[in-house]
């Protein structure tokens, strides 16, 4: 049996970045993923007549200035960009999308608060954000807004940001932290998302390319192997199961989702070792974000807007929006003329999880959508309707974030770490991911005395 210092559970961005970093400092690693493609749940499906689509949006937040982008740089990858976005297109009560600034329709003094709640968000410390972290988004508006208007703008942002659908459920530290260091790299406040963008080609392109690092380093890349269990045994080193025996190394990198390890690493025995973390795992299984609604593709664009398409509410729905119209972006995913849009509308995972709540949302969202666009009845190749449970991993609610987030790494476990976005990182999506594989790794190498 082939011996290596570090072995790493998922070959998503964490697993894949993780593996990568370590194979540059000398150690030698395996990545053992149960599915036969790279990428978690970063994946792009290839369907007959030239269609790629994406599981869900996959934008990246800031796009070349991300986590992400930041990774693959330092693994020596490049990769192409789609065209950025351009802001946001709100759907109001009277039935009509608007350019963000246009539908806030702000007075005078309104635009005034607008403008210091951003530069105070954009000069925010990390001192300030850790002090958030705790906070719900809520209170942080009750402190800070006075005007209804903004106030919903700011709790749409937060739920385009984390896919949660309560202000009250959303950290006031997260918000702040994504919505600074958007401003940061934007052309102008009124446009803080300008800088997100999507590999060209598909998310599989960003996973292919960190793929292809891992590989090229001597990493070896063990696809289809699902791990079975991992043993922890006090004084020894973390072991994993798999079809083909256990492998144990003095490294173990667990890359998956929390309620992935749920069904490969006993909390029971957790327990024994590290208590007050086995407990938060298993309460935090099903704190996560979800969504149902439908990904479509048309003979003809539905829209031609290059922004993000949202409402704090759906009208009828009662649930928040997010759309985005994929071939607005890039062209080379679908046939030529042809549109790929995803449009989705954010729940609990209770709710979404629920078929009876499912079937009902989703018929009185379709209806909806025919409302919104007009010709997509007409103009339909394709739907799938479906949902997701665990877009964004662990949940970036007050008390989840920044310090408070599940750690990379237990004092109680020597050799055992963790890495994804449901641990120690900060942004959006994959970037949580990107930015947690970076610091579970500094995390090892300075355990190592590296």
């Amino acid at each position: 049996m082939e011996k290596y210092d570090a072995i790493i559970v998922g070959a998503g961005i964490a697993g894949l970045g993780v593996g990568s970093l370590l194979q540059d400092k000398g150690l030698k690693t395996a990545v053992f993923e149960k599915s036969k493609v790279v990428g978690g749940r970063s994946r792009t499906f290839e369907l007959p007549g030239g269609w790629r689509i994406d599981m869900g949006t996959h934008c990246v937040d800031q796009g070349v200035h991300s986590s992400c982008n930041k990774l693959l740089n330092i693994l020596g990858k490049e990769i192409p960009w789609s065209h950025n976005l351009e802001g946001f297109m709100f759907y109001g009560e009277d039935g009509k999308w608007k350019p963000m600034m246009e539908s806030l329709n702000l007075n005078t003094q309104e635009r005034q608060e607008l403008m210091e709640l951003q530069q105070w968000i954009a000069a925010a410390t990390d001192e300030i954000i850790d002090h958030y972290d705790n906070v719900s988004l809520t209170k942080l508006l009750a402190e800070k807004v006075k005007s209804p208007k903004i106030a919903e703008f700011c709790k749409t942002v937060g739920m385009v940001q984390t896919t949660l659908t309560e202000s009250d459920i959303i950290s006031a530290g997260e918000f702040i932290h994504i919505y600074r260091d958007q401003i940061r790299v934007s052309i102008s406040p009124d446009l803080p998302f300008n800088a997100v963008r999507m590999p060209l080609g598909g998310v599989q392109t960003m996973m292919n390319a960190m793929a292809e690092a891992y590989r090229e380093r001597g990493g070896a890349l063990n696809l289809g192997t699902p791990i079975r269990k991992v043993n922890v045994r006090k004084g020894e080193m973390t072991e994993i199961v798999t079809d083909d025996g256990p492998i144990a190394a003095p490294i173990a990198v667990i890359a998956a989702p929390i309620w992935n390890v749920l069904r490969f690493l006993s909390m029971d025995e957790m327990a024994q070792f590290a208590p007050a973390w086995a407990k938060r795992m298993k309460a935090y299984e099903f704190e996560t974000s979800a969504s149902t609604g439908f990904t479509i593709g048309t003979k003809a664009p539905l829209f031609d807007d290059k922004c993000y398409l949202s409402a704090w509410r759906v009208p009828g729905l009662g649930l928040p929006l997010q759309i985005l119209g994929h071939t607005n972006f890039d062209d080379t995913i679908a046939p030529p003329g042809h549109m790929i849009a995803f449009i989705g509308a954010c729940g609990t995972p209770a709710q979404i999880g629920n078929p009876e709540f499912r079937k009902k949302t989703l018929e009185q969202f379709w209806e909806v959508v025919k409302k919104m666009f007009p010709n997509v009845e007409r103009d339909l190749v394709w739907k799938q309707d479906g949902f997701t449970i665990g877009i964004d991993g662990l949940s970036r609610s007050p008390g989840m974030t920044g310090r408070y987030r599940l750690p990379v790494y237990l004092p109680e476990v020597p050799g055992l770490y963790f890495a994804g976005d449901c641990y120690t990182g900060r942004g959006v999506g994959m970037n949580t991911a990107a930015s947690s594989a970076m610091i579970c790794v500094q995390e090892i190498l300075a355990r190592q005395g590296r």
